[in-house]
């Protein structure tokens, strides 16, 4: 995967429709440390891949010349506004945006705990071909619970209320991820002026992690977000 992706924050068009199931790059994913209880099938124990199996758009599995191993699956995009009734965000000026839920999925499967860094930019990214248009991208702290994956935004709730309290501010995520264990988060995307359905997926550059966009056939973006380090090599 070449370096020059830092620099191709290119074509979009946008967020407005967004889909959320199609044919899933589903690889193996041999991690199952978080289980969730599920009010189906008897109240027994399934795991993570048992319900993600069908809203997986790209699912990779990272190994390097040292055999360490990290997986990240990334969902498609579900809901379109942030209410059942077709009420998209609006910020305090009134702006109308687009509005798409995503998840992504980061399974360590070396023997290292590892600290996982990811930020996105407090500026608006302008990468669609409308003037004036843009993309912000946000990471809520609520936790996705498997079995509500069916619900509306993934079962993402409070919207408005974090939009508003952080439309203007960087977003960040830690995470030291154990061996064996894995962590899951959604990415809010908002988009302004600009209409289309989106793809996403966190990609992983050696240790470098970049967010990748694409809105076919109007072309794709990448933007650097942040940064996997195993404990073991912090400060080498």
């Amino acid at each position: 995967m070449s370096k020059s992706l830092i620099i191709s924050i290119l074509l979009l068009t946008g967020l407005y429709s967004c889909g959320q199931r199609g044919n899933s790059k589903t690889g193996k994913a041999v991690i199952e440390s978080e289980i969730e209880t599920s009010t189906k099938n008897g109240g027994k124990q399934l795991s993570p891949t048992y319900y993600l199996k069908e809203y997986i758009y790209k699912d990779t599995t990272y190994v390097s010349s040292t055999g360490k191993g990290i997986t990240i699956q990334n969902g498609f995009p579900k809901g379109g506004m942030i209410k059942p009734d077709g009420t998209q965000y609006s910020d305090v000026s009134g702006k109308s945006y687009g509005f798409c839920v995503f998840w992504t999925r980061i399974i360590n499967e070396t023997t290292n705990p590892l600290e996982l860094n990811i930020k996105f930019p407090v500026d608006s990214m302008a990468i669609f071909t409308p003037p004036g248009s843009y993309l912000k991208l946000f990471l809520p702290s609520d936790t996705l619970v498997y079995d509500k994956l069916e619900s509306f935004n993934y079962g993402l709730t409070g919207i408005k209320s974090f939009l508003d309290n952080n439309l203007n501010k960087a977003s960040k995520l830690h995470k030291t991820i154990n061996p064996n264990e894995a962590h899951i988060f959604y990415v809010v995307a908002l988009s302004y002026r600009a209409g289309g359905t989106p793809r996403a997926a966190l990609i992983l550059d050696e240790q470098d992690l970049y967010y990748r966009m694409s809105v076919a056939p109007h072309g794709s973006g990448t933007i650097p977000v942040g940064r996997i380090t195993f404990k073991n090599e912090i400060g080498d």
